[in-house]
């Protein structure tokens, strides 16, 4: 059932991709200008330029078409955990610039890179754990989840799910009766931890993993204009749709703030049935591209690729070739021959990663290191890599 959504994308922009490949071949048009100027997703765009280079041939463009379009299903459907694995593979840790340029793939939930860049920013740093950025998530979620509860109205419900009904419907063409498939919702409320929205809807025995579900149903189920007896649904007469949206301007979903009204009268609210059984979760590998999402992330600095990466008595000064040495001499220890090679001596009997960065965050304060130079990062990231496998 996902799979189909991503095919479907991934097939149409590769068209895409065909129609203006002559004109790049021709000299027409450079690759990024032809990139820009298409009809390709915002999301597919900014994931394909970023990082991009002239030599890239057609092969390893829709090669990029296809992790983009499956980044941005995960990305729709589970912000969180796509964010925080996008963004620090396997790592504990990662340079904060690192993080601000993987972020400006992400055209839409702008609330969460805003909150990842503003923490960034008020705490200095030269290291951004996964922890951190989990928690700057969860926080923004919470503010989220205030703002929609809070005097719940069908506006506020169509803005919320307004990107995970894109995922099917063009924006023009989302309305009431757009129906997409429960387990998104189910998907995009537990990513968010939203366990008392997600109970309204196990509330009700009709809904499952495959059901198709309207907007209009979403809105009643979460304003409680469901009313379950047991063996069936009974619906009450149809709650009075506001003024429709104005069409948004930004692809960002905006939680629309309404003024306190009164819950009408002899109103019937949802009666808690305990299901008999869990619903039985879908597994990882078909629920969501979680192998293919983490291919999707763009590839490590080159430097050290070659290198393995081993524990023990390991030199740290074997992952690096004598040109990577010299650029770290330079950039990270100002040229010091001795103070590089007290330095290594130090990393080689350190055995946890805490220790090593405690280490290079000094060196770094101390020497004035631009810990934005790409020799520093790709530094930092081998040294975490080495000490990660080696803890």
């Amino acid at each position: 059932m996902f799979e189909k959504f991503v095919l479907r994308k991934i097939d149409a922009e590769n068209s895409i991709i065909n129609n203006f490949w002559e004109s790049i071949l021709s000299g027409d048009k450079l690759l990024k200008e032809a990139v820009v100027s298409s009809n390709l997703s915002d999301f597919t765009k900014a994931y394909i330029i970023n990082d991009l280079y002239e030599e890239v041939d057609k092969d390893e463009l829709q090669s990029r078409i296809e992790k983009a379009n499956k980044l941005y299903f995960n990305y729709t459907i589970r912000p969180k955990w796509t964010l925080v694995t996008f963004l620090f593979n396997n790592f504990e840790s990662r340079p904060p610039a690192e993080i601000i340029k993987k972020l400006k793939t992400f055209p839409f939930y702008n609330y969460y890179a805003e909150g990842i860049n503003d923490f960034i920013k008020q705490n200095s740093q030269i290291f951004v754990t996964k922890g951190e950025i989990s928690g700057v998530i969860d926080r923004t979620n919470k503010a989220l989840h205030e703002k929609l509860t809070i005097d719940i109205n069908n506006v506020k419900i169509r803005n919320f799910f307004l990107q995970v009904f894109k995922l099917k419907y063009e924006e023009d063409k989302y309305n009431l009766e757009s129906k997409i498939p429960y387990s998104f919702i189910k998907i995009f409320l537990d990513d968010k931890s939203y366990p008392d929205l997600e109970k309204k809807f196990r509330a009700v025995k009709e809904i499952n993993e495959e059901y198709e579900i309207s907007l209009m149903d979403i809105t009643k189920v979460l304003t409680d204009k469901y009313n379950v007896t047991g063996e069936a649904i009974t619906k009450e007469k149809e709650p009075p749709l506001e003024k429709k949206a104005e069409p948004e301007k930004s692809v960002t979903p905006v939680l629309v703030s309404k003024e306190n009204t009164k819950k009408e009268p002899g109103k019937i609210t949802v009666k808690k049935i305990e299901p008999k059984t869990e619903v039985k979760k879908i597994p990882e590998q078909e629920k969501i591209y979680s192998e293919q999402l983490l291919q999707a992330s763009k590839e490590e600095p080159e430097s050290g690729k070659d290198k393995p990466v081993q524990s023990g008595s390991y030199d740290v000064k074997d992952l690096f070739n004598e040109k990577q040495l010299e650029k770290i001499t330079d950039k990270v220890y100002n040229s010091d021959l001795i103070n590089r090679e007290k330095s290594f001596t130090k990393l080689n009997h350190y055995k946890t990663w805490f220790e090593a960065s405690n280490h290079l965050k000094e060196i770094i304060k101390t020497k004035d290191v631009d810990i934005y130079n790409k020799e520093v990062i790709s530094y930092i990231n081998i040294l975490n890599d080495f000490f990660q496998n080696r803890e």
